[in-house]
């Protein structure tokens, strides 16, 4: 199952379509609060959290930091517009295992989440 945590609905349907078209499961979030509840709820059937950078209420860093405080050993991967290499380093060395430049390439994103899913 993955989660995908994304504000923009159209966005967020698109890849959820995407998605579940490849076989996954998909829970869908459209703010950092409401992804850190369905994680508490669901984190042992969550294999994989995509998340946008820019959430309403709670903005996309701090939702990774509290998924990590509920499950140290969570799959994150962060999606922004805008990606420089500083924020990219510090988000793989807290624990994120990539950072993905938006616009979403669908074909990209399905790579990146079974190479994720396929390590450790």
């Amino acid at each position: 199952m993955i989660l995908l945590v994304e504000d923009e609905a159209m966005l967020q349907e698109l890849l959820k379509a995407v998605l579940e078209e490849e076989g996954y499961q998909v829970e869908t979030a459209s703010d950092g609060e409401a992804a850190v509840e369905i994680f508490r709820q669901k984190k042992n059937e969550i294999s994989l959290v995509l998340s946008d950078m820019g959430l309403p209420k709670l903005g996309g860093w701090e939702m990774f930091e509290k998924l990590r405080s509920i499950q140290p050993s969570v799959k994150v991967i962060l999606a922004s517009g805008y990606v420089d290499a500083e924020m990219r380093e510090e988000a793989i060395k807290k624990g994120a295992k990539d950072f993905v430049q938006k616009p979403y390439i669908p074909a990209a994103i399905l790579q990146r989440l079974r190479e994720v899913l396929d390590s450790e």
